[in-house]
């Protein structure tokens, strides 16, 4: 039911429309007909007579010949009538299709597919590939730059043991020149061989009359730690090769006396065994001092070991 109003509501304004283009095009019609016409307007005003110029003077006018006559203005021929419009019969409203312009990509054959999955994955391995020789170079140089580091490290504990050892060699030196600065005479020299100094060796006993060898004498060993005194006899290692020679190991001792660190050094070593080495270190971590609360935390000193052949 409502689509037949429908109908009929736009059959009534189609015929609603029609009917005023046709009222107004017969109204046009008419008005080009009868009311467009033009009508010729006349010329008025004073005659004035023909001459040649604004001025003159005189009486008799010069002869005139007769104007040739102008045709008369054609008349505007109207227009011809229009005819009326052709009421068009409504015509039936069409759907707008939509349509796709782009065409569809054509189907990839399973050929075509499998080359692009094996190239894809080709490319995919070749940059795991690169990450990892990127990683692995990386790592590499890490590790060259840790031991250049460690490297550093230990040449500057090695420069300053050998500071230290020097140091130590020079107070000793100094020590030895300061006893027997006070002896007084002239001649303050004493030994077998020529030069000036007394002959001996820097750790050596005083009161001894030997000039020649280690200094140790009969016990094998001795100890240097500023200030700190053996608590007992200094251990004496246990070996049972035929070698000599002297070890001189350096040692580190807390403030309770305890040796808490010790590691054979070349300087005032001569022999290279790793056996006495060994044997020298061991004896060495054994060794106790007095207690000294007000040394430092960690004192360094060194214990020589004698060893002769049995």
């Amino acid at each position: 039911m409502e689509e037949q109003d429908k109908l009929e509501k736009n059959s009534d304004r189609t015929y609603g429309m029609v009917g005023t283009i046709i009222f107004h095009a017969v109204l046009l019609l008419l008005f080009l007909i009868w009311g467009l016409t033009t009508v010729v307007q006349e010329e008025e005003g004073i005659l004035v007579a023909l001459g040649d110029s604004q001025i003159g003077m005189g009486t008799s006018a010069p002869p005139r010949t007769a104007p040739t006559p102008q045709p008369a203005a054609s008349q505007a021929t109207p227009p011809p009538p229009a005819s009326p419009p052709v009421p068009s019969s409504p015509q039936p409203s069409r759907e707008q299709v939509m349509t796709q312009n782009v065409d569809e990509a054509p189907a990839v054959s399973p050929e075509e597919k499998a080359r692009r999955e094996a190239q894809e994955r080709e490319r995919l391995e070749e940059q795991r590939r690169r990450e990892e020789q990127e990683r692995q170079r990386r790592i590499e140089q890490e590790r060259q730059r840790q031991e250049e580091l460690e490297r550093q490290r230990r040449e500057e504990e090695e420069r300053r043991r050998r500071e230290e050892q020097e140091r130590q060699a020079q107070a000793a030196r100094d020590a030895a020149s300061r006893a027997f600065s006070g002896t007084g005479g002239a001649d303050q020299s004493q030994g077998d061989t020529q030069g000036i100094g007394t002959q001996g060796h820097l750790s050596g006993d005083p009161s001894a009359s030997g000039t020649t060898g280690t200094g140790l004498g009969q016990s094998g060993s001795s100890f240097s730690l500023s200030g700190r005194s053996l608590s007992g006899a200094l251990p004496r290692p246990e070996y049972n090769i035929q070698e000599e020679g002297i070890v001189v190991v350096e040692i580190t001792v807390d403030r309770n006396g305890v040796v808490t660190n010790a590691q054979p050094i070349l300087r005032g070593t001569t022999t290279q065994n790793s056996y006495l080495w060994r044997v020298a270190r061991e004896a060495a971590m054994k060794a106790r001092f007095n207690r000294d609360p007000n040394a430092p935390a960690f004192q360094t000193g060194t214990i020589s070991y004698h060893f002769i052949l049995n």
